[in-house]
This record gives C-alpha cells, sequence and structure tokens, in this order.
C-alpha cells in the first residue's frame, strides 16, 4: 500500500469547474498543491478561481474534441511542468434506450468518458498517482443506460489492468451524488424518481473527502456510497429480472406513437 503525501505535489484535474472536480480542486488547494484545473466552462473555472487560495494553471478544454485533447496534452509537454497526480474527473452521462441512441450520443460520450482519460494517462505517465472516477454503472448491467456502462465499465478494466502492470492507481465506483449538475449532460435523463430514492444521493463534498482518504491512506478502489456494495449482489442475483424488464422497456419503445428519439441539442 503507497500512502501519498500531497504537499507540493502538481496535481491535473479534468472536469475541475463544478461538482465533484471543484470540491477536490478546493481541498488540494488547501493543501499547498500546485493544480491544472481543465473544464470546458471557462465561466465556471474563473469562479472557482476566486474560492482557491492560491493561484493555479486554468484551462479551458472541451475534451469530447480529439483535437482540443491533443493541444492540452501539447501545452501541459510545453510547459515541462511535471505532473504528479492526475484525476480524471470529467464525465458525461447518458440514460437513452438503443432505440434512442444515434452516432452523436455514443461519439461524445466516449470520448469525455473513455479516451479522453486513457489519452492523458498515456501521455502524462509516467506519473505518482492516477484517479479514474469510474461508477457504479461500470460493474452493473442496467437498461437504459447501455453506453454510459460501456464507456465506465472500459475505464475500470483499464484501471485494473494498469495496476497489474505497477501502475499506482485508485479506481472510484461512484454513485449518485447531490449537489451536482451532472443530469444536465444526459441526453435522455430519466425522469419521475420518487423523492426518497434521491435522498439516497451521495453529498458531493462527502464524497470528495472519501477519494482524499482513499488517495492518502494509498487505496487501490473504493465504492461510494458504501451500501452500494450490496447493491451489486442483489443485481447479479436478481438479473434474470433485469432481463425481464428490459424487454418490457424495448416494448414500450417500439409501441406505435412513440417519439423519444432525438438528436443531440
Amino acid at each position: 500500500m503507497h500512502k501519498m503525501k500531497f504537499q507540493n505535489k502538481t496535481i491535473l484535474i479534468t472536469g475541475a469547474a463544478h461538482g465533484l472536480g471543484r470540491e477536490l480542486a478546493l481541498l488540494l488547494d488547501e493543501m499547498g498543491c500546485l493544480l491544472y484545473l481543465i473544464d470546458r466552462d471557462a465561466q465556471g473555472l474563473f469562479h472557482l478561481a476566486q474560492d482557491l487560495t492560491q493561484e493555479h494553471q486554468l484551462i479551458q478544454c472541451d475534451l469530447s474534441d480529439l483535437r482540443e485533447r491533443i493541444k492540452l496534452i501539447q501545452r501541459i509537454k510545453k510547459a515541462e511542468t511535471k505532473i504528479n497526480i492526475l484525476i480524471n474527473c470529467a464525465g458525461i452521462g447518458s440514460h437513452s434506450q438503443l432505440s434512442q441512441l444515434n452516432v452523436e450520443e455514443i461519439e461524445r460520450v466516449i470520448q469525455v468518458n473513455t479516451l479522453a482519460p486513457l489519452e492523458l494517462i498515456a501521455s502524462l505517465s509516467p506519473l505518482e498517482l492516477i484517479v479514474n472516477i469510474g461508477s457504479v454503472a461500470g460493474e452493473m448491467s442496467l437498461p437504459s443506460i447501455s453506453l454510459y456502462s460501456a464507456s465506465k465499465s472500459s475505464l475500470h478494466a483499464f484501471t485494473k489492468s494498469i495496476q497489474l502492470e505497477g501502475m499506482n492507481t485508485l479506481l472510484v465506483i461512484l454513485g449518485p451524488l447531490g449537489g451536482t449538475d451532472f443530469v444536465q449532460s444526459i441526453e435522455h435523463p430519466r425522469t419521475g424518481q420518487p423523492k426518497w430514492y434521491r435522498e439516497l444521493d451521495l453529498d458531493v463534498k462527502l464524497a470528495a473527502r472519501g477519494i482524499m482518504d482513499a488517495m492518502k491512506g494509498g487505496k487501490r478502489q473504493i465504492v461510494l456510497p458504501r451500501w452500494y456494495q450490496i447493491v451489486f449482489i442483489v443485481v447479479r442475483l436478481f438479473l434474470p429480472l433485469m432481463k425481464i424488464f428490459g424487454r418490457q422497456l424495448q416494448e414500450e419503445s417500439s409501441a406505435p406513437g412513440n417519439t423519444s428519439h432525438q438528436s443531440p441539442g
């Protein structure tokens, strides 16, 4: 177990302007780290900078665009600053059934959730620590999240494989968070969830502290909220019922008069 000290470390965080990325940036700023804060939202980065105690590198970059990712990597290398820790926090959601998926959504989700983290890891290595923010969707097969599950399970598999190569990594298997705008990234957001379900969301500040504790303690993997470990077992036990539910969704989506298919934007 490799415990991590953060003083004077240079850390790159993607998706830093909002949600979990923002909370991690605030915590690491207090520890005296030099931060490279990456986000497509320039205004969000500006507002984040107002709450930080030090000056950091703020870089606007849309990770869904390969050309912008290449420019980002070139800029970091040109600066000749050694990145010690990489936190791949940027993510985009998908709650589309197969009948709703289109090329644009598939491209966008895979670019941000899978290709961008892998490219940054490969380009900036060797790194002292790689933190990949995964999802419970990367560990479970459920209806209507096929694309999102594919994007996150790929990240999970990559993380676990490079661990076997000797890389120091932390895989964060994350459930629903409260206090974020993540749902706004979803093309076909699920609606009608009962209030009690949303009350199970983990507060984003608690999630950030849990990740920091795991980084300090040298953990390889954490599940947040922790009770999702029980959910994994239950889902695997009741997978046959999930298949029946999935067939019902397919029948509903193909029923006459269904107009759920949309194009991005």
